[in-house]
């Protein structure tokens, strides 16, 4: 740089130069999860009773105890519950299940002999 120039610049002498700058880095990260495939365990259970013509409500001791002497399970410690009415899976609006009792929300009663098949499904897990 020559001096009296009538341009002014300046100039820094330095061993090393910092620039110090913010940045975010976004990588995308793929990574597949592989499981052997396992069948799950589970626990079925079945209450029987016979219909007799007039009720719609049935309770522990409607059970056909030959079947079963569980009764009406609890439906919140199981996964699923299907309603068989003289071999006829029936809508699940058609009837509320509680511990201890069934209630059918049909008009009229199954006919007189009818078996009533409540059938209760528990999913198992085990690690």
């Amino acid at each position: 740089m020559k001096r009296g120039s009538s341009s002014r610049k300046h100039v820094i002498a330095v061993p090393k130069v910092y620039d110090w700058t913010h940045a975010v880095l976004t990588v995308p990260l793929h990574i597949a999860l592989l499981f052997p495939p396992r069948v799950l365990a589970a626990e079925t259970y079945q209450y029987n009773a016979i219909s007799d013509g007039v009720k719609t409500v049935y309770t522990d001791s409607d059970e056909l105890k030959e079947y079963g002497d569980r009764g009406i399970l609890d439906p919140k410690h199981v996964s699923w519950i299907n309603l068989f009415i003289n071999g006829v899976l029936q809508p699940e609006k058609l009837y509320e299940v509680e511990k201890g009792k069934l209630t059918l929300k049909t008009a009229e009663p199954p006919p007189k002999g009818a078996p009533i098949i409540l059938q209760f499904i528990t999913m198992k897990i085990g690690f």
